[in-house]
């Protein structure tokens, strides 16, 4: 091996999974320059994207986490295994996660302490704390809300801040968005958050170079709303066009899947319906890839969310109170849109 020609070595060991290249940096002084290099850790992601590989799941349980390998869910289910230690574990204060973007994970606690971490090679990065900076009345209500990715147009990781202000005495409110950049390693304003009167408390779903949250003109969020975009490069914020929705009786949920912007529509005791935007930004690039009936699961749901596609694209995965694989219950004709929806994808 240590005759081979370094592309080569690199193109060989870009097809192991993570944990056996963390062994193998111990071989030699050039091997772990090697698989510590920006050009090979891009050269994983991207085979590992394309192969639909090294694909895992982070579940969170109050100050717990779990692990599970996505790889399994072809063999008909999914083991989560209880993470013992991350950046933020303590038991007196719980965590969210916030995103993840190619193996690393935003995480956040009540302390409001955010870190960046990556399970794999149990690295992580706290972030400096970011002040509120915007005068409000002194009786108020805060609420904070986070989303991460990568911005590609510069390449750099970050970390999306959403706090609103809400007086107690009258309706008034407003908003302040500040944003991390990894490459700078510091926060700075970004522009001001839409004045919409209700904002769900979620993390910014990454598709198209974008994060994604739902929001409504009215104080609370009941059933389907409007879709707001900050664009990672430009920093700015936008509405996403929706597709046309017969009946607009259900509670939204926004996903990404296979890298695309997608919505999950809950017709509550009814059934759930799953869009995927194939052409990001074009309203008529919404299609319906397939749905699943109440009376196609064990039981009843009220709450159920889509997190990702088996790899051999024969099968979903959704959570509905715990993890549990479908792999029927889907009307024909959407299994049929979904199968080619994996084509195109």
């Amino acid at each position: 091996m240590s005759q081979l020609p370094e592309e080569v070595l690199a193109d060989i060991l870009s097809r192991l999974p993570v944990s056996l290249l963390l062994c193998l940096r111990c071989v030699s002084v050039s091997w772990r320059a090697l698989i510590d290099g920006p050009d090979f850790i891009k050269l994983h992601l991207n085979r590992s994207i394309e192969t639909r590989t090294n694909r895992g799941l982070i579940l969170r349980e109050d100050n717990h986490l779990f692990a599970a390998d996505l790889d399994s869910l072809h063999g008909g289910g999914v083991q989560p295994a209880q993470i013992d230690h991350h950046p933020l574990w303590c038991q007196d204060y719980g965590i969210e996660v916030w995103g993840s973007c190619n193996g690393l994970v935003c995480l956040s606690n009540s302390l409001d302490t955010l870190t960046l971490w990556n399970p794999s090679t149990r690295r992580s990065r706290r972030l400096p704390y970011a002040s509120i900076e915007f005068q409000y009345p002194s009786r108020n209500h805060e609420i904070r809300i986070y989303g991460f990715g990568l911005d590609s147009v510069s390449q750099d990781y970050k970390v999306v801040r959403i706090v609103k202000m809400k007086s107690v005495d009258d309706d008034s409110f407003d908003y302040e968005v500040k944003v991390y950049s990894l490459r700078s390693k510091s926060w700075h304003r970004a522009e001001r958050f839409p004045r919409y009167q209700s904002l769900k408390r979620t993390a910014g779903v990454l598709a198209s170079n974008a994060l994604h949250w739902v929001v409504t003109e009215e104080s609370e969020i009941r059933m389907a709303g409007l879709i707001v975009a900050f664009d990672l490069g430009r920093e700015s914020f936008r509405l996403v066009p929706q597709p046309e929705c017969s009946d607009k009786n259900f509670y939204l949920i926004l996903q990404s899947l296979g890298g695309c912007l997608s919505l999950l529509c809950n017709y509550f005791l009814d059934r759930v319906d799953v869009w995927v935007m194939r052409d990001y930004g074009v309203k008529e690039s919404w299609s319906k890839v397939f749905s699943v009936a109440q009376s196609s699961v064990i039981r009843p749901f009220q709450y159920v969310r889509l997190v990702a596609y088996s790899r051999n694209g024969g099968e979903v995965l959704m959570e509905e109170d715990n993890l549990v694989p479908l792999d029927g219950g889907v009307e024909s004709d959407g299994k049929k849109q979904q199968e080619q929806e994996e084509k195109n994808m």
